[in-house]
């Protein structure tokens, strides 16, 4: 099953999730949107008072900062969302069962390493899933490499000096910018 599959089926098993999120989003924009506006009536009524032209520009300024504060606190609102929610589905690969893991790495091997021979660089916790016989099964002439790395999982393979960042970091991130406005039409409904 190609990743981008894998990354549509977990979106799938999201979508739960996403819509609390997207709630959660909703009432807080309300939430920011109505105490800006309270702020700005209050503020308007204040400089009404002083009926003054300089009032007047005043208040159109204090109103363009407000709306200005309150679109930044959405924005990083919605930054910080589409954040969590890649970092659930990193989660999400990581915490699958150890045969499941296995047929993700065993694909994944497939597409870039089916033939030849190179060592596959791994985190220290992925050793109990992803074992030098699992590897042999797939490629006898791939070994896991006595070096680790910081990965979440995944794994890199290294063939004399090049190195093939198949981490799942490194590939939701380079799938990011593709899958950015599906990810937001789904939280926000844009």
């Amino acid at each position: 099953m190609p990743l981008e599959k894998i990354i549509e089926r977990i979106g799938e098993e999201f979508s739960l999730e996403i819509d609390k999120i997207k709630k959660e989003t909703q009432d807080r924009v309300s939430e920011i949107l109505k105490e800006a506006k309270e702020k700005a009536a209050s503020i308007k009524d204040e400089i009404l008072k002083k009926a003054s032209l300089e009032g007047q520009r005043r208040r159109d300024r204090i109103l363009t900062t407000a709306n200005l504060e309150a679109r930044r606190i959405v924005l990083e609102e919605k930054e910080r969302l589409m954040e969590e929610a890649y970092k659930k589905a990193l989660t999400k690969l990581e915490s699958r069962g150890k045969k499941s893991y296995q047929d993700i790495i065993k694909k994944m091997l497939f597409r870039v390493a089916k033939s030849g021979s190179g060592e596959i660089i791994i985190s220290k916790e992925d050793r109990k899933r992803i074992t030098p016989s699992f590897i042999g099964s797939i490629n006898k002439d791939l070994k896991i490499s006595k070096e680790e790395r910081g990965i979440s999982g995944g794994f890199i393979l290294k063939r004399k000096k090049i190195e093939i960042n198949n981490s799942f970091e490194s590939l939701l991130r380079s799938k990011r910018e593709e899958l950015e406005p599906r990810l937001v039409r789904i939280l926000f409904g844009r």
